[in-house]
């Protein structure tokens, strides 16, 4: 399965880090799993504004793992259409694999290190703020149908 993108900041521009920003992440897709170990995965940034539930507005670079890099890890057949992305507690986000592409699981906002409790987090242009899950812990790929909706595959309620 290759979900590579045209970005050029997915290639040369991209540098390595010693992972321990970045905790493991289980890749689901239908029932095989896959752990990926991000410590020799490329960072990325991208630029991003969302409103969160505190009522901050957050318009930063966020740097972190690419999703296509771990998307390329995954199991599967190519099918899916869709990714949810589980975070802390019941948090669960699902958005489309084309906007997921452009996004990372940031381990830095600005110039500084999330918080431990929140690292990964879940960042892509154009997603808006409840779907931008902190602690992801697992990303499940999913092939929904042109008629079904994402939001029945999500539990948003009470993030920030």
């Amino acid at each position: 399965m290759d979900h590579r993108t045209d970005d050029p900041s997915d290639r040369g521009a991209s540098t390595r880090h010693d992972g321990a920003d970045a905790p493991r992440v289980t890749l689901v897709a239908g029932e095989n799993r896959r752990v990926v170990d991000p410590a020799d995965a490329p960072r990325r940034t991208v630029r991003d504004s969302f409103l969160c539930a505190s009522g901050e507005r957050w318009t930063d670079e966020w740097r972190g793992v690419p999703v296509p890099w771990l998307l390329e890890r995954a199991p599967g057949d190519g099918e899916a259409t869709h990714l949810r992305i589980h975070g802390a507690g019941d948090h669960v986000a699902c958005v489309s694999l084309a906007a997921a592409f452009d996004g990372v699981l940031a381990v830095e906002r600005g110039a500084d290190s999330l918080p431990p409790a929140d690292r990964p987090r879940f960042v892509a242009p154009g997603i808006v703020a409840a779907r931008t899950v902190k602690a992801v812990r697992r990303l499940e790929l999913v092939a929904l149908a042109p008629d079904e909706d994402a939001e029945a595959y999500e539990s948003l309620a009470g993030v920030d």
